[in-house]
């Protein structure tokens, strides 16, 4: 199957060759949007630009005629259909059906659906990161599922991909809990705690750490003994990190997450002698006590390589991790998706990197993926009733049994009407649950603007009616229903049926075409809801195209049912980005 390609981009590589070719005197870059469906798909904006600046030079006395200059050059193309030229110089194309007919036939049913972003780049995406002996909770939520989706838009579209969890498994805490567990579970080594006992440890410890002295003094010790690789101490937080990871792999199973764990102890060792070569190279300078980078552009308070009492933090790790990422690893691109409050430490830290010439734009690129909080009704951070903060597996589980409660209603009314109840079965329904809910999640978190905070609704979320994950599993369904009813085998109808004749269908398959315009714009923003929105429509357009164009038993049929099968493999694509799993019945 040939790789998809944007059809704006290709619009406008023909406005580019009709303006250099009508005005080669002129520098200018073709502005092409889409134009008002009433007129036609994309418009060209420039003349009027043209007008302002070199009409009377060029000898035009209006903008209709430098748009028909325009229009005129612009150079023969299969793609376009009927142009027309506004009185106020806009140059509006309509893309051709033929073409129309021709690429979806080309790029959405031969095969996998394919889009290649070039050059090919080594990525890598941190993203997650909780921290060992916590459990996960709803501000873990965002970065897994957004990390995970940017990772694998960026794997579609060709690219080299690390998902790397920097998870929090390094630093004095341990100190804490380790010696705090000798006392109160000594046989901790050999009967495994469940993470949410660790929790409690933590908390317990960290009461006594700040109240007794000896405790304290006892616990900094372990922590040096864990630092320089003491056997009890080293064995008790490999056991303390195990328990966590199989906390966390459940939640990463259940939201199918595939991620490689990295945590801040992968760079300790490598942070001395980084900090040794950056001060020889007077990067790293002497303030206040402390080894201290200095970004003026971004801040004035320095990233702190060593701390005053000789120690290392957050910024020392973070700038081992970067060095690793940008000079061993040899990435061309660094996304860090954390919450907004870190956004100024990262540009810190990329600035960092450019002072040490490890980042080298534009052949290197570094972006954090900043996201707001998820608020309940309130506009305050989502709690519980009693003021706890949300776990993340309660949350899912909430979601699942939410999902089970509007499946059997469905059920219950299917048997009222007569009809045949699709997951009649009890175990069919359990399994419909666990991917309407969990997809319901992930879809309401990513149809938001990830800037922004949002507010947790369940009934939104899980609205079949309104721009949610079930609306979407209602639409995939209703096609495999329609193919189901066919008794076809849609493979076997040949592309050449394909022939795009009504209003409709031509909305629908221009819809279709338009994905690789999606992928383009998240690459360039990194913003997951271009796809969230751009499936709305998409649905929103297929509902149109079944009401106006029966599908079954018209001599169009087969040209529908490829319609219908372009369609059902760009909606398994999405939710395959997205991380769903749809569903044939519901």
């Amino acid at each position: 199957m040939a790789p998809l390609a944007s059809v704006q981009g290709q619009v406008t590589a023909l406005f580019t060759k009709a303006l250099k070719d009508a005005f080669p005197s002129i520098q200018q870059d073709a502005l092409v949007t889409k134009g008002n469906p009433k007129y036609g798909d994309y418009q060209c904006n420039n003349a009027m630009m043209i007008f302002k600046e070199h009409g009377a030079g060029l000898g035009f006395d209006s903008p209709l005629k430098v748009a028909e200059a325009i229009r005129d050059s612009l150079p023969p193309s299969k793609l376009l259909g009927d142009i027309s030229v506004a009185p106020q110089g806009f140059v509006t194309v309509r893309v051709s059906p033929e073409w129309l007919s021709s690429k979806v036939g080309e790029c959405l049913l031969k095969g996998d659906i394919s889009y290649l972003d070039l050059p090919r780049k080594r990525v890598v995406v941190d993203y997650s990161s909780p921290n060992i002996a916590k459990e996960m909770h709803v501000g873990h939520l965002r970065s897994t599922i957004i990390g995970e989706s940017v990772r694998r838009v960026l794997e579609f579209c060709g690219h080299e991909v690390h998902g790397l969890n920097h998870v929090g498994d390094w630093g004095t805490q341990f100190g804490m809990l380790i010696e705090y567990m000798k006392e109160a579970y000594p046989n901790f080594q050999d009967q495994l705690p469940e993470v949410h006992d660790l929790q409690e440890f933590y908390k317990a410890s960290k009461k006594r750490f700040d109240e007794d002295a000896d405790f304290k003094t006892r616990a900094q010790l372990a922590v040096v003994d864990l630092q320089a690789g003491g056997e009890f101490a080293r064995s008790a937080w490999q056991k303390i990190c195990e328990v966590s990871r199989l906390s966390f792999n459940r939640i990463y199973q259940r939201l199918n997450i595939s991620i490689e764990e990295r945590g801040e102890s992968f760079y300790n060792s490598m942070i001395p002698p980084l900090v040794e070569e950056l001060k020889v190279r007077k990067i790293c300078q002497e303030s206040e006590g402390a080894m201290c980078i200095f970004t003026p552009n971004i801040s004035t308070i320095p990233l702190m390589a060593v701390k005053s009492d000789g120690g290392f933090g957050y910024d020392s790790t973070d700038l081992a991790a970067i060095y690793h990422r940008l000079f061993v690893t040899r990435a061309d691109w660094v996304i860090y998706v954390t919450d907004l409050g870190q956004e100024q430490h990262f540009h810190m830290i990329f600035d960092a990197a450019k002072q040490a010439g490890w980042h080298r734009p534009p052949l290197t690129r570094c972006d954090h993926m900043g996201f707001g909080v998820v608020q309940g009704e309130d506009k305050k951070k989502f709690k519980t009733r009693s003021g706890e903060t949300v776990k993340l597996g309660d949350l899912l589980d909430e979601a699942v049994q939410r999902a089970a409660l509007e499946i059997s209603k469905r059920v219950e009314e299917q048997s009222k009407d007569g009809g045949e109840a699709f997951l009649s079965n009890p175990e069919e329904q359990m399994d419909a649950a666990q991917k309407i809910g969990i997809a319901a999640v992930r879809y309401f978190d990513m149809k938001q603007n990830r800037t922004s905070n949002y507010v947790f609704n369940w009934d939104r979320m899980l609205d079949a009616k309104g721009n949610s994950a079930v609306f979407l599993f209602y639409a995939y369904a209703r096609i495999r229903s329609i193919q189901r009813k066919a008794g076809i085998d849609v493979h076997s109808i040949p592309s050449n049926c394909l022939q795009v004749k009504h209003p409709a269908e031509r909305d629908l398959a221009l819809k279709l075409l338009q994905f690789p315009d999606v992928i383009e714009a998240i690459l360039g923003d990194l913003h997951l809801h271009h796809l969230t929105d751009y499936l709305w429509e998409l649905c929103n357009t297929l509902t149109g195209f079944y009401m106006k164009c029966k599908v079954l038993g018209e001599e169009a049929q087969s040209c529908r049912l490829l319609l219908c099968e372009a369609t059902r493999k760009v909606l398994l694509k999405s939710f395959q980005l997205l991380g769903f799993t749809p569903l044939d019945k519901i």
